[in-house]
């Protein structure tokens, strides 16, 4: 896999850079940005973004924190989701859409399917490389 190779590469050049794009990126565009999955008024074009995030972040956490941390890159997705839907929070406080968004359904929903969906696609990189 020539593609990871340069990948590694070019993030271990700065790791603490890395760390940061990763966790501000997943928190910003995919826990905040995107959040519902399936929004109201804008269709399924969440979820596009959501399979296109599934092939792009887990190569990054694979580099990042090595094979078989399966436990650990559900954490970081986790935590990082909660910031960016804490920050879509406070941007629509008072607003009616925070109210339509941010349901029993949509938050449980959103907390659980995604950190497992990347934590499955980590494991399923990670096999590859073998």
């Amino acid at each position: 896999m020539k593609g990871l190779e340069v990948l590694s590469n070019i993030i271990n050049r700065n790791r603490k850079l890395s760390w940061i794009l990763l966790i501000s990126y997943v928190a910003f565009f995919v826990g905040c940005a995107a959040f519902p999955l399936f929004p109201q008024y804008s269709g399924y074009t969440n979820i596009f973004l959501h399979i296109a995030n599934v092939i792009y972040i887990p190569p990054v956490l694979l580099v990042l924190i090595g094979k078989g941390k399966h436990i650990k890159a559900m954490r970081i997705i986790f935590f990082s989701i909660s910031i960016g839907m804490l920050c879509r929070y406070f941007l629509e406080f008072g607003e009616v859409s925070n109210s339509v968004n941010f349901t029993l359904i949509n938050i449980i929903s959103f907390l659980a399917i995604l950190p497992l969906v990347y934590m499955f696609s980590y494991y399923f990189y990670g096999k590859k490389l073998n």
